[in-house]
């Protein structure tokens, strides 16, 4: 079974090497100033950056709704035998 697909692989293998601008496939190894490359960065920073700004959107809002709701239940309520 192995020997059925050598010569696929080999033949890909040997197109790969001699072909190698067609197998690039990270952007980083270009230069720097190409807009791809500026794009991979860019876009590995926002998906850094998105669970932070989502758990801390969700935290500040848990956090905003618990500091309303205690403020709200500590005021004594108003009587009008004044």
């Amino acid at each position: 079974m192995v020997y059925r697909y050598l010569p696929i692989v080999v033949g890909i293998l040997v197109i790969s090497l001699l072909i190698p601008t067609i197998v690039e496939a990270c952007p980083s190894c270009k230069l720097i100033e190409d807009p791809i490359v500026r794009g991979f960065n860019w876009s590995i920073l926002f998906l850094m950056a998105m669970p932070f700004t989502v758990f801390g959107l969700i935290g500040g809002g848990v956090l905003y709704v618990c500091r309303y709701t205690n403020q709200s239940n500590n005021q004594k309520p108003r009587s009008n035998a004044g």
